[in-house]
């Protein structure tokens, strides 16, 4: 029973460490976690409000309007979201670092990790009518408080790190746990693995909330979130679809020994 229970209490952190190496680490798989953002509704219109504003500080109230428009046709544009996935390209080392605590080339002010979209958005120069007006401006995007999203996935480093040894001592422990007791921790097993995952997954939704309260874009901050976790997401309910087959299998083998 000892061995059950310690496998269910590593359970969480085995299922972050391995989800969130395979998603973040791996660039394939987070670029196609984070180039999906920019077809967000919610995403691009904090993207072109913020870039708009920044823009209009900059110029007269007559040609305000002309600006947005400008500014929400280049965001909706293919061409911007082609540019989105190559400046995400470029700034996956750099999650990395920003999450393992070292170093990192990420713009940071005042605690906010900052999203240059200026690349991303020189096609507006080329293909508005106010181009020669146009002055050059700081498109930066403030995405997440960096305190915020060290919190919400915690010790990512150490995660990294133990992302093969931690799942395979689960799977080792779980084994013997149940070996040595002939099965009849079989219930316990599925019913511990089961509670972890709704704690982690618990846990992941409120490091989602904290992320987009101190944004300034928090739908934009919420989706690199998303993007940062949702393999973890994927597969803590599917961990915990095995502990609940694995609880039901016990409670029948109770049953059936319980008529014996």
């Amino acid at each position: 029973m000892v061995l059950t229970l310690l496998a269910c209490l590593l359970a969480a952190p085995a299922v972050a460490a391995f989800a969130l190496d395979q998603q973040v680490v791996d660039q394939n798989r987070y670029l196609q976690a984070v180039t999906p953002i920019a077809d967000d509704a919610e995403v691009r219109k904090e993207i072109a409000d913020r870039v708009a504003y920044t823009i209009n500080t900059k110029l007269p109230d007559s040609v305000h309007e002309m600006v947005d428009s400008g500014v929400r046709k280049a965001v909706d544009s293919d061409t911007f979201h082609t540019a989105w996935a190559t400046v995400n390209k470029a700034a996956q080392p750099q999650v990395i670092a920003m999450l393992r605590g070292e170093p990192s080339s990420l713009r940071i002010q005042d605690d906010m990790v900052m999203f240059d979209l200026g690349t991303a958005l020189d096609q507006l120069k080329a293909q508005s009518a106010l181009a020669r007006y146009l002055p050059d401006v700081d498109l930066s995007v403030k995405v997440f408080s960096k305190p915020a999203i060290r919190r919400a996935i915690p010790a990512f480093s150490t995660l990294e790190s133990l992302s093969v040894v931690l799942p395979i001592v689960v799977v080792v422990l779980l084994l013997l746990g149940l070996l040595l007791s002939g099965g009849r921790t079989l219930l316990l097993a599925g019913a511990g693995l089961a509670l972890a995952m709704l704690a982690l997954v618990a846990y992941q939704a409120i490091g989602r909330g904290q992320v987009g309260a101190s944004a300034q874009s928090p739908h934009l901050a919420e989706a690199f979130y998303n993007a940062f976790t949702g393999y973890l997401d994927v597969m803590a309910w599917v961990v915990f679809g095995v502990g609940v087959a694995l609880a039901l299998a016990g409670l029948v083998t109770r049953a059936r020994l319980a008529r014996t």
